[in-house]
Order: C-alpha cells, then structure tokens, then sequence
C-alpha cells in the first residue's frame, strides 16, 4: 500500500516538474523573441535602445549576422565592436571633401584668380595651385616652384593618372580628381603670346602658361562631380572616379 502510494507521489511530482520545465522553456522563447524583434538584418547587428543590451547580456545569446538564429556568444563584445568600427570611419569621414556639383556650385568657390591647397589623398602631402583659366573643369598651375615639386614627388613625373584630391579653398573642402600633365604653355615665354612647340603635344598656339618661375610649362586638369573635358565636353570616367573617392564613396 505504501509502495503504490509513493509511486503515485511520483507520477504527480513528475507532471508538475514537467509542467514547470514547459512554462520556463515557453518564458524563456518569449524572451529570446523580444530579443531577436530588436534587431534588424542587412548583413550588420544593430542595437535599438541600450537597454537591450543588457538583456542580451543577461541571457548571454548573440545574434549570427548569416542567419536568424539564436547563439550562445559574447555579446557585448561584439557589440562593442561595432561601435568601435562605426566610430573609426567617423574619424576617417574627415579625410574626405564635399561632394559639390561642378556646375552648380564648386565653379563659383573655385573662381578664376583663386588660390587653393590641394591635398593629395593617399599621401597626405599638401601643395598650392591658383586657378588661372577653364570653364569645364578648372585649369591650375602651381604657385611656386616647391609646389611643382612636391606634385612631382606625388606622381613620380609627368602624368595623366587620375589622383584623389581635396581641394580647400574659401573654408571649404571639396572632393575633386587632378592629373600631372602640365599642357600647353612654356614658362619661359609671355603668357597669352602665340608660340610653338606648346607643352603636352599641343604644338603651336596661345600660351597659356599664366604664372611664371613656377619650373611648370602649362598648366594642369582638376576636375570636380559632373565637370567634362574641354576637348569632347564630355565626363571623364576617370576623374568622376577619382572624385567619388576624394568624397569618400
């Protein structure tokens, strides 16, 4: 009699523990699914609201950014890490210029006349140039004589490649592209004066070397979004490629 009474204890205490493992596995996919609806996906994990994480913290899950799962991992490590990522290319961000439209409106910052600092943006070295003439992009000759060699430095020589630059003038940074060509003008002959032999290949013609004693014959091409060459007046793919880069995209 006894013996089936503790076996019928048994089977009572057996459906309430299984009663209760069922109502702390339900309690705890609730939590696990209040968890997983404070996310979003598109290949990166994002925080909603701090408290959050310390509910994930408390649970010790982590989401896989690959799938829709549940993990068990370190969260707040990662979640530190995100933020460490997000806060370095804050910082980076500074290194880019304004992305502005050619001619809307980086033409009338970069008038004719005016002097700019260039900033090659993979060096970091820095240089002067002054806008001396061009209508679809900005023709630019260096101020002085260190500024064509620091640009010579940068290329390793004359060159049409496409660099990165910034452009600060007037306060402002502006993405732009610049190639190492100095093109039709000689340094030792008056500006304007028609002569032969111009720089570049562009034979004979109207100087069109404006500052003088700078060792540049000519001038070169900075080109901003949308500008176009003067010869096709068309974009150059290059340049508009370069010019996203300076703008950081």
């Amino acid at each position: 009699m006894k013996k089936k009474m503790v076996e019928a204890l048994g089977v009572v205490l057996g459906i309430s523990l299984s009663l209760n493992a069922i109502s702390l596995a339900e309690n705890n996919v609730t939590s696990l699914e209040h968890i997983k609806s404070s996310y979003t996906y598109n290949s990166k994990v994002y925080v909603k609201a701090e408290d959050e994480v310390t509910k994930q913290e408390s649970l010790d899950f982590t989401l896989n950014k690959n799938s829709t799962h549940l993990t068990p991992k370190n969260t707040l490590k990662q979640t530190s890490a995100k933020r460490t990522i997000n806060n370095s290319n804050y910082k980076k961000s500074n290194r880019y210029g304004e992305l502005l439209d050619w001619w809307k409106s980086a033409r009338y910052i970069f008038k004719i006349g005016t002097v700019a600092e260039v900033t090659d943006l993979y060096t970091g070295k820095t240089f002067r140039v002054k806008r001396t003439m061009g209508t679809n992009h900005a023709d630019c000759e260096a101020l002085t004589i260190n500024d064509t060699k620091i640009m010579m430095s940068i290329w390793g020589g004359y060159s049409w490649d496409t660099r990165p630059v910034i452009v600060k003038v007037n306060g402002r940074k502006i993405a732009a592209s610049m190639s190492f060509m100095p093109h039709a003008g000689i340094d030792s002959k008056p500006a304007f004066a028609v002569v032969s032999s111009r720089s570049g290949g562009y034979g004979r013609g109207e100087n069109l070397d404006v500052i003088k004693g700078n060792a540049m014959n000519g001038h070169i091409d900075i080109h901003f979004f949308n500008s176009t060459t003067h010869k096709t007046g068309k974009k150059n793919p290059e340049h508009q490629k370069s010019v996203l880069k300076a703008a950081g995209k």
